[in-house]
């Protein structure tokens, strides 16, 4: 009886460790979008309100936890006079290799710093690159995502079947 259960429970932690796995995939395709809807909030408050920056960014809900982590580390860089810099702006972020970190470090270095016409030409200019990032996210979240999971279960039960 006892020795079904721990059976039992190692293919729940071997399924648990590939949803584990598939999560970054999903958490960066999730990111990206987050990131590009953020771009076309900016746009439209850049173009049509003139708010101050910190005000949108504070009004921008994302459903990306690491989204939020991000415009959360940008805003301190400005309220605490903290440069802003790949270390301090994805403190805490770790589904971004280092060519997005570097592009998105450009794009909030610049924020805020053109005219209305040059940012939102700027914020254009950078989405298209987001949205290459994007389109490689999601294509690696349908590709590995369900992959993970999947090795996951087969791997509990191959444990399963070696040792019943």
């Amino acid at each position: 009886m006892i020795k079904y259960f721990i059976l039992f429970a190692i293919a729940g932690i071997c399924t648990y460790i590939g949803w584990g796995f598939s999560s970054y995939y999903t958490n960066r395709s999730k990111f990206f979008k987050s990131i590009e809807l953020l771009f076309d909030k900016l746009k439209t408050e850049i173009r049509f309100s003139q708010g101050k920056l910190i005000e949108i960014l504070n009004d921008f809900q994302s459903h990306s936890q690491d989204a939020q982590t991000l415009i959360k580390n940008f805003i301190d860089c400005l309220n605490f006079d903290k440069d802003i810099c790949p270390e301090n702006l994805f403190e805490n972020i770790k589904i971004l290799n280092e060519d997005e970190k570097n592009v998105l470090a450009i794009f909030f270095k610049t924020l805020g710093k053109f005219d209305a016409f040059n940012q939102t030409n700027q914020l254009a200019n950078q989405q298209v690159q987001l949205a290459q990032f994007f389109t490689k996210a999601e294509e690696d979240a349908k590709k590995y995502g369900t992959l993970y999971i999947k090795l996951g279960i087969i791997a509990g039960l191959v444990i399963v079947l070696v040792f019943a």
